[in-house]
């Protein structure tokens, strides 16, 4: 939570990435999809049953809250560069 206001993003994107729900709740979907398993045979089986999980997990994604303002975090976190700078002050 802190970390959001630090970086000083849109009140938007406070409610879905103040908050450990996006990471949370792909992993319960896992969970929920693969607790009866009661003996895991080799990695290869692991690998499958988790890709099958998560794949029907995704299913149910929602849109992130705020998700049109998502290009401020990219720009906060350094990722793009701010669409102020002109080229056109470069060449002059």
């Amino acid at each position: 939570m802190f970390t959001v206001q630090r970086l000083q993003l849109p009140p938007s994107l406070y409610k879905c990435l103040g908050t450990t729900n996006v990471i949370e709740s792909p992993q319960g979907g896992v969970q929920k999809r693969t607790h009866n398993v009661t003996r895991w045979r080799d990695a290869d089986m692991v690998e499958r049953w988790a890709a099958s999980a998560w794949l029907l997990t995704e299913k149910h994604f929602r849109k992130v809250v705020g998700h049109r303002d998502l290009w401020a975090l990219a720009i906060a976190l350094g990722r793009e560069h701010q669409p102020n700078a002109s080229s056109s002050e470069k060449v002059a």
